[in-house]
């Protein structure tokens, strides 16, 4: 019989790595999935990502993408919306510390996920802000991003500014050539050392919304396979639909809440309870 793996049992975080979190915008975690665990997901992932990614070549782009997968297979919805990942985020944002000892723990809804695949050769992922995407009332929505294949330098991680989420929102630009070179101004001015390191399949980060971030180029000829969900607290209101990007999302993802809305459609499950 073959093996069902459900993502439940729980990843103990270090005071360190909820510290490091919360003073860098980010985090990396080592074998969040196992190498078993993440090899029964790739396979859902990647067979429901290829079914829907666009078809229409495009040279230029840095990644394939295609969001709400979850739709389409219980598989992936039961590593959305998986215990083991929701824990986690709420242990980041909220799950008093030492140095922060005065933090409430909070629920966890999921915002949306996605498939990112980087084909060969592909261009740099530019420097930007989920935040400008993503309408939301907090400066703790969180991203996740695994690799479901191993990752070496070459292959094109991802990247962050460390440090940069202290700046909260920066500039209204989304991901393109313009971001690429603003950021890496702003990143150069401020003197953010930059964190990108190689990745095993399974590993995770997790940075802030705000958080500044990219990826290298593909370098390789292989594809480079990634699984990225988002999340925030339950709670959390609809900000300002200030650009087309967010006013899309808004629709697409939180039911078509309006700005000052609580965040709680029926896309917006909670994976974790406090």
């Amino acid at each position: 019989m073959k093996k069902v793996f459900d993502l439940s049992s729980e990843y103990h975080l270090s005071e360190t790595q909820i510290e490091s979190f919360r003073r860098n915008g980010h985090v990396y975690l080592p074998e969040v999935c196992s190498p078993d665990e993440v090899a029964y997901y790739r396979e859902a992932i990647s067979r429901i990502a290829w079914q829907n990614f666009p078809q229409k070549k495009n040279d230029e782009r840095p990644f394939l993408q295609t969001l709400n997968l979850r739709y389409h297979c219980t598989k992936v919805m039961q590593f959305a919306l998986s215990a083991r990942l929701g824990k986690i985020v709420s242990d980041l944002v909220s799950k008093p510390i030492s140095s922060d000892p005065n933090k409430k723990s909070l629920s966890i809804r999921i915002f949306h996920e996605q498939a990112l695949f980087k084909e060969p050769k592909g261009s740099l992922t530019p420097w930007h802000q989920d935040q400008y995407y993503w309408p939301l009332a907090t400066d703790q929505a969180v991203g996740l991003w695994m690799p479901l294949v191993d990752v070496p330098l070459a292959m094109g991680p991802i990247r962050f500014a460390t440090g940069s989420h202290r700046n909260g929102f920066v500039k209204q630009v989304s991901i393109s050539e313009q971001s690429q070179g603003f950021f890496q101004q702003f990143i150069d001015e401020k003197q953010y050392p930059i964190w990108h390191q190689e990745m095993k399949a399974g590993d995770a980060t997790f940075h802030n919304g705000w958080t500044i971030h990219g990826a290298s180029a593909n370098q390789t000829d292989k594809v480079r396979s990634a699984m990225i969900v988002t999340y925030y607290p339950d709670g959390t209101r609809v900000d300002q639909l200030s650009n087309p990007s967010r006013v899309n999302d808004a629709k697409h993802f939180l039911g078509g809440k309006q700005a000052g809305d609580l965040a709680d459609s029926p896309l917006n499950t909670i994976v974790h309870y406090s």
